[in-house]
């Protein structure tokens, strides 16, 4: 089948067999890439889902000449990671359910909200979307960026609360409000992530009760390792999640 076109060098993953009419939209964590959803992806293909993952802008610590900024002037990579989500959305027909993980699914909720859901489906978030940003920044340069100054740590903390876009905390609430009563949502956390704790993740959704939100904790998972480490644990729910949010074919 020929693949049609997607933005931002997105690609297509076709199921052996396809049973389900939703495609699934992948938004890999910040810092990573595409190849760091391919054990999802093959998942999800497996179920016989079609499946859609694109690289991020503004995906690393430093910036480089550009700054994030968006066409209506959002400042913001969470802002940038919306629009490219929404493009890429806007580009696949039919509904989607978009699987998204760590500080872009703060993205990935701006997009749908804006939308407000019309043609997806469901939404799997792992390891966020978060509050607290400062303090999961600096878990984040602490535990996997290994910045063994403190003074140092500080900084790029700062200067990532900057990048990631300010105003969050206003936002979310406001971004929740926008999505349909019972829009479904599976909400992935790992027990140990040194990350980002459970609390930061609770902070997003104890704004709004009219969502349909299923949590799955892994009681050893630490950050995003679910699939790869505690495979028996998450499998099985995320596959079951899928599947009764999806058409059959």
């Amino acid at each position: 089948m020929e693949a049609e076109f997607l933005p931002f060098e997105g690609e297509w993953g076709r199921a052996p067999e396809r049973k389900f009419r939703e495609t699934v939209v992948f938004v890999h964590h910040f810092a990573g890439s595409t190849r760091n959803v391919l054990r999802h992806v093959k998942m999800a293909n497996d179920l016989g889902f079609d499946t859609v993952r694109f690289p991020l802008l503004f995906n690393k610590v430093l910036p480089g000449e550009q700054l994030p900024i968006t066409a209506d002037l959002k400042f913001g990579a969470r802002h940038v990671w919306a629009g490219q989500l929404e493009s890429v959305l806007n580009s696949i027909p039919g509904r989607k359910i978009v699987y998204s993980f760590s500080m872009p699914s703060n993205g990935a909720l701006e997009a749908i909200a804006k939308r407000r859901a019309k043609d997806v489906a469901a939404w799997v978030c792992d390891g966020g979307p978060f509050l607290q940003i400062f303090k999961c920044s600096w878990n984040l340069f602490e535990h996997q960026f290994r910045v063994q100054s403190k003074l140092i740590r500080g900084l790029y903390t700062s200067f990532s609360y900057f990048i990631f876009g300010r105003g969050l905390e206003q936002d979310v609430p406001k971004f929740l409000s926008q999505l349909p009563d019972g829009f479904p949502i599976l909400s992935i956390r790992g027990a140990k992530d040194p990350l980002v704790p459970e609390d930061a993740i609770d902070d997003v959704f104890k704004s709004s009760t009219k969502l349909a939100l299923e949590i799955l904790v892994i009681p050893n998972g630490m950050h995003l390792d679910g699939l790869k480490n505690h495979d028996d644990d998450y499998r099985p729910k995320v596959s079951r999640f899928l599947k009764d949010h999806a058409t059959p074919v």
